[in-house]
């Protein structure tokens, strides 16, 4: 199975993405998400949320790519534009990939929701206190 990969910025605030993926984020399909994230990062996205509510499996090369992606936003000041760090947050994990967050370490730094919108609202409140 392949992954599909859609990102709409958030119409209000213009920093935030939604990126909805369905399929598997593995060793064949995790350099088509690190790209796409990437390209959303250089379009000016400093907050992103992963809908994995159609993710079926994730491997370690997916893994790879969260914590690639985490590192780009969550490191300060990193590109020397004097912005605070951004956030990342998945939303919509089910039982079995989010067992395999837990156990690798990545729920310690990598806030889940149950849907998107909580995920949406909570990181609109993070970006506003950054700000101020």
């Amino acid at each position: 199975m392949g992954l599909t990969v859609e990102s709409r910025f958030d119409p209000v605030h213009t920093d935030m993405a939604v990126v909805t993926l369905a399929g598997e984020v593995d060793v064949a399909t995790a350099g088509r998400l690190r790209d796409h994230l990437a390209a959303l990062l250089a379009r000016g996205a400093r907050h992103l949320v992963l809908d994995f509510s159609g993710v079926a499996f994730i491997d370690s090369s997916g893994l790879s790519v969260l914590a690639g992606i985490h590192r780009l936003l969550c490191t300060p000041d990193q590109d020397g534009d004097g912005r605070p760090p951004g956030t990342l947050a998945l939303a919509a994990v089910n039982l079995r990939i989010r067992e395999v967050l837990r156990t690798t370490g990545f729920t310690r730094f990598l806030p889940i929701y149950s849907t998107v919108e909580p995920a949406v609202a909570v990181h609109d409140t993070t970006s506003r206190q950054a700000r101020s």
